[in-house]
């Protein structure tokens, strides 16, 4: 809906029905699917499980990917400027990759997501603009311009290329920028989901990394304000699911 041409999609040790969902895209040739199948004992390796996957498909695919945005299932990325990402994109064409602010979302008060409910257009209400982990950044690179993958916020390029803000103000080798800044371009960040989600799913991650510490909870700040930016692309995201 935003210009995405493909999607390469990594599978860490998903046991869910998940070709069943992705079999068609994959026969359309719209997805291609990694099977990407590392456990990770401590939250220390999963950053090099993380990493690894993205390092792998930049050597795979830098010959025939102009723009590679590295997000993950949770994230959505949501131009304000134009709704063609790809239009967008040619601004920073000089640059190794754009670092995009997130905009963190909790679960908006809903207990459990319906089969008829889509996630962008139920979690309507997010952190304060500014918030600090707004801050943080996820990106789209060019892959041939990328040298080395070792946090999975930003990429280190090659010489003399360099990652910027969505105003083109440089930032490299950082994960946050140094302000937030999401007037053209922002990454929506549904990092609890639903309330089943964050206490079946999230909390018990947390809880398997970090034995001793107190349990997760809800920061509250994560329903601050109500927002629907991406509000404009509901309408036609749920015709195309009701197909």
């Amino acid at each position: 809906m935003i210009g995405v041409e493909h999607f390469y999609l990594y599978n860490n040790l998903s046991e869910d029905d998940y070709h069943a969902v992705l079999d068609p895209y994959i026969k359309e040739g719209v997805v291609e699917l990694f099977e990407w199948p590392h456990q990770a004992k401590k939250h220390k390796h999963w950053n090099k499980i993380q990493c690894g996957a993205y390092w792998d498909l930049v050597q795979k695919k830098k010959h025939e990917t102009f723009w590679l945005a590295i997000i993950d299932t949770d994230e959505f990325i949501v131009p304000t400027e134009t709704h063609d990402l790809r239009t967008f994109l040619k601004g920073y064409e000089k640059y190794g990759g754009l670092g995009i602010n997130w905009q963190h979302y909790g679960n908006t008060g809903l207990t459990e997501l319906k089969e008829n409910q889509t996630l962008i257009g139920s979690l309507t209400k997010k952190a304060p603009t500014d918030y600090y982990r707004n801050k943080f950044v996820k990106s789209i690179v060019q892959p041939k311009l990328v040298e080395k993958i070792t946090q999975p916020h930003y990429c280190r390029y090659k010489k003399p290329y360099y990652h910027v803000t969505e105003n083109k103000v440089p930032f490299p080798r950082k994960s946050l920028s140094e302000t937030v800044s999401v007037e053209k371009i922002r990454i929506n960040h549904y990092i609890y989901r639903d309330e089943k989600f964050f206490y079946t799913e999230k909390r018990r991650r947390v809880a398997d990394w970090f034995p001793t510490a107190a349990p997760l909870e809800m920061n509250p700040e994560y329903v601050a304000l109500e927002d629907k930016v991406i509000f404009p692309f509901i309408p036609e995201l749920e015709g195309r699911l009701k197909k």
